[in-house]
Formats: C-alpha cells, structure tokens, sequence
C-alpha cells in the first residue's frame, strides 16, 4: 500500500510504501468470491477504505481497524494491468489490481496522527479484506491523503 499526502498546490510532501496483512476475513471474502457459496447471502467485491490510528500489528482475527476516523471512503479507481514475476521455471505472469481512494483535504482530519487502513466490502460493518500500520501520518486540512493498494495475483 502506497499512502501519500498532497499540499493545495499539488506537490507531493509525504510518500511511503508498507506491507499489509490479509486478514482472514479477507481470504475467506476471495475464497467464496471465486467458488461461491451454498447458502446465504453472496460476498461483496471490496468497494471502500478507511483509515484510523489504531497502531496495533495487523493480525489474522482482525475485522475491523482498531481506532476507525471518519467515515470509510469509496474506491475511485481501479486499474489492471500485467507484471511479470521471474521464477526458477521462467517467467510467470502476473495480473495486477490497483486500487485508490482519496480523503480529500476536509476529510480523516484530526490531531492524533493516522497510523492504519484497510479495504471494505462497505461503507459500514461489511468484510475487512486487509489491514495495514504505517508510521504515524498527521492529517489536517492542508493535505489531501491519497491510499494506492496494489494487489498481484
């Protein structure tokens, strides 16, 4: 996941780059997601992500970040394409899944600093897909927070 925070002008003043955790909630929602289900309701694609300042380490159990703020944002865009991955047989392709979303300079605003997110299935409850903890981000209303997920299968 990709978190970067953008100032009026546009100039990017903060990017870094972290590992996330799929949480099994989050495998599970794939699992089904591809073979289906015998009963019930049907999984949901993922559709938003939300942040927080829980810093505690993403674990298996998780469904939900720790210490949510505001509300979760929907997915703006999302893009495919083809990366190869080399492998000792030969080259392997790969497809790719980029998602973002954008909390807007009004939004996920706050003096504790952010220090997690995650993708959801819906703007509240639904199925948390994965979780990240990053170094503390401070979000006020001098930046725009842009979150890149890139997801390779």
């Amino acid at each position: 996941m990709t978190i970067s925070l953008t100032d009026a002008e546009g100039r990017v003043v903060y990017e870094r780059t972290h590992q996330n955790r799929i949480v099994k909630a989050g495998r599970r929602l794939v699992a089904q997601l591809f073979g289906g289900i015998t009963s019930g309701t049907p999984p949901s694609k993922v559709t938003h992500m939300g942040v927080g300042t829980g810093a505690t380490a993403a674990d298996d159990e998780q469904l939900d970040l720790v210490t949510p703020r505001a509300p979760r944002n929907p997915i703006t865009s999302v893009t495919y394409s083809e990366v190869v991955e080399s492998s000792p047989s030969g080259p392997v392709k790969r497809v790719k899944a980029s998602l973002q979303t954008i909390f807007d300079f009004n939004e996920a605003n706050g003096t504790d600093p952010l220090r997690e997110a995650g993708i959801f299935t819906a703007v509240t409850g639904g199925t948390m897909y994965n979780r990240v903890v990053f170094d503390a981000v401070t979000k006020s209303n001098n930046f725009k927070l842009t979150l890149i997920w890139d997801i390779v299968f």
